[in-house]
């Protein structure tokens, strides 16, 4: 055999001994909900090319599970936990204490990380789903109801509200004459769906020309986003997935209804960046 050859292959074998060993944990009966979340943590490095410098984190509710010694940097591939079209949490796998140069994750590994992903959320949805039975079938008084009857962050307003951000970022405000960018509507207000806007405030101060240019800009967002959600949920937004409100100082001094927003203490607009 070509010794070139047997890296990869080795490589793979790591892999499917990860996702066989994240199985074999995820129907484990005898381990408490933490105890399975910990053997996780403990099994994921496995899989990884660079093993012993490899950490992970899970997230689930809000709730953050990691072992004694983690260390987050700014090398690590991550992977969300959809339950029931709901974003509950995310896994992330982290490589310490080696300077890389260029991205160290193969592709294959985000595919392992993606694969383990979905199996824990498999596992978190019926989990969840048993104990909402047993809760409206028993009464059964040691559950709490709470913890499997709320209502879950939402992924259509999350992806919306982390692109509104990216953009933000991405925009230069001089250039575009910008003194700030809000963030309003459903997105703003944690409840958008499939078929929502993302509708976005901004002060704009400065010349026509610029005001144009900035509506380009927003145009090309808009519709590659509005593709990425059609894609994603069937929904078809044929003007675009960003609703642009533009607000001068004309609109501030005149305190219009969308210059209202700004300040207003029961329906404030949510500030994304200032100039």
């Amino acid at each position: 055999m070509d010794f070139g050859q047997l890296k990869p292959l080795q490589e793979r074998a790591k892999e499917l001994k990860c996702i066989y060993d994240i199985e074999e944990t995820l129907r484990n009966s005898s381990l408490s909900f933490n105890e399975l979340i910990l053997k996780i943590l403990e099994v994921i490095p496995n899989g990884w090319q660079f093993s012993t410098i490899c950490v992970s984190q899970i997230e689930i509710d809000g709730e953050k599970y990691s072992l004694p010694g983690f260390k987050e940097t700014k090398q690590f591939q991550m992977a969300e936990l959809i339950v029931d079209n709901n974003i509950v949490g995310t896994i992330k796998v982290f490589y310490t204490d080696i300077p890389f140069d260029t991205d160290p994750f193969l592709p294959e590994e985000q595919k392992l990380l993606n694969n383990i992903a979905h199996s824990l959320s498999r596992f978190i949805f019926f989990n969840r789903l048993e104990g909402t039975v047993k809760l409206l079938s028993d009464q059964t008084k040691d559950i709490d109801g709470v913890k499997y009857l709320k209502s879950f962050g939402d992924e259509h307003w999350k992806w919306r509200f982390r692109m509104a951000q990216t953009i933000t970022d991405k925009t230069d405000f001089e250039y575009y004459g910008i003194e700030a960018i809000y963030l309003i509507g459903s997105t703003k207000e944690a409840n958008a769906g499939p078929a929502s806007d993302i509708d976005l405030l901004v002060y704009f101060i400065g010349t026509d020309r610029q005001v144009e240019l900035f509506k380009s800009w927003i145009a090309g967002w808009s519709h590659s986003l509005a593709e990425f959600n059609q894609q994603k949920t069937g929904y078809k937004l044929e003007n675009g997935i960003i609703d642009l409100h533009i607000i001068t100082e004309k609109e501030i001094s005149e305190q219009n209804s969308f210059a209202m927003m700004i300040k207003n203490p029961f329906n404030q607009a949510r500030l994304l960046r200032k100039k």
